[in-house]
């Protein structure tokens, strides 16, 4: 684990990641969901849109983690922030996994600028950076597919800042399923 970060998720989530200590995280198959978003700073429209959209990755027992920092930071106060859950499946290839990832970027009118195997620091995965406009925002985002056991975890971070990648390359090699 990179020095500064802690990790979360475990074997209820089927995926642990390191954050940066300072980032508030929560399993959203356990934490009450109105504590953890206070905790990230969150507040009005943007704490409204991140609980309708955690809802959802409730079901799949996801972890989500984000910079509270990075909402005073931004021009329109998007919280940076991470999401990671595991889908069951078998071993797929990783330029299936590619395909599949551009397939349904495309379908919300994101741009895919790399798409690639990468080493982790534990095995490999596939690396998805992309960007698109949501709501006025240009957000920046990386996905890391990674393989499991009868599954395959997928980590997606997200920003409105265009300097992230390298933090996200950091978090991102972490990735690890359990």
């Amino acid at each position: 684990m990179p020095e500064g970060f802690k990790r979360v998720g475990d074997a209820t989530n089927g995926v642990t990641v390191s954050v940066p200590r300072d980032w508030a995280a929560l399993d959203l198959g356990r934490d009450d969901l109105d504590k953890g978003l206070a905790a990230a700073d969150l507040s009005g429209r943007t704490m409204r849109e991140a609980k309708d959209s955690l809802r959802e990755l409730a079901a799949s027992k996801a972890v989500w983690a984000s910079d509270p920092a990075s909402v005073r930071r931004s021009a329109t106060s998007f919280a940076t922030n991470l999401n990671g859950f595991c889908r069951p499946g078998g071993a797929v290839a990783a330029a299936d996994l590619i395909d599949v990832a551009k397939d349904q970027l495309h379908r919300l009118d994101a741009t895919v600028t790399e798409a690639g195997e990468v080493p982790l620091d534990e095995g490999r995965g596939v690396r998805i950076v992309y960007m698109f406009a949501s709501g006025g925002v240009k957000v920046h985002g990386t996905q890391y597919y990674v393989p499991g056991a009868g599954k395959t975890c997928i980590v997606t971070l997200s920003t409105d800042q265009q300097d992230r990648q390298p933090l996200f390359d950091r978090i991102g090699r972490t990735v690890r399923p359990v």
